[in-house]
């Protein structure tokens, strides 16, 4: 397997993989167990431009860095979530509507063949998945989400935005695993 040639996108060479994890959180009514969310980082040619990508709901973030696009693509998951989500009464839509965009199509396929190459390319490299880590790292994110439900004030300026403000109170925790592979790995491999 060329792995340079496994890796390379019509936008540009995946460069890492990862999962995201958005908690229950009920203080802001959003009580829900959604499952581990797979993405994939592209690097756009010369490295100027960078795509994270959720293939689980084909949504998109961009910035001129891996994190900054990472950070984009978890803002308009959750903000796709939550509007979704908000409205109890909707909850099956909006249950079908992530059912509807998880399904498999050429453009998600091809993702997920580049997501299982580097998950290939780390187990011959004798790297293991690390679930305990995993179940580690989702169960801190789950006690910050509570700790920061205790302490963040229902409304501010009197607009409810407990959404975002614990958003961002736990942005950096809700990606649970990442790997890069090294432009040098990808030569050797």
């Amino acid at each position: 397997m060329n792995l340079l040639d496994e890796l390379t996108t019509d936008r540009g060479r995946v460069i890492g993989f990862g999962r995201v994890k958005f908690p229950k959180m009920p203080k802001i009514d959003f009580d829900l167990e959604v499952p581990l969310l797979s993405f994939v980082v592209i690097e756009a040619e010369y490295g100027r431009e960078y795509v994270a990508t959720c293939i689980h709901l084909q949504m998109d973030g961009y910035g001129i860095s891996r994190e900054r696009a990472v950070d984009d693509m978890i803002s308009n998951i959750w903000s796709f979530l939550y509007r979704n989500f908000k409205n109890k009464e909707h909850r099956n839509e909006a249950w079908d509507r992530l059912y509807e965009l998880s399904k498999s199509n050429p453009r998600t396929s091809n993702l997920w063949d580049k997501y299982h190459a580097l998950q290939y390319h780390f187990a011959k490299k004798g790297e293991p998945d690390h679930y305990t880590e995993l179940v580690e790292k989702i169960n801190s994110l789950k006690n910050r989400v509570r700790e920061l439900e205790e302490t963040i004030d229902d409304i501010v300026d009197g607009i409810d935005n407990r959404d975002w403000r614990i958003l961002d109170g736990i942005r950096d925790s809700v990606v649970v695993q990442y790997k890069r592979v090294e432009r040098d790995g990808i030569a050797a491999a």
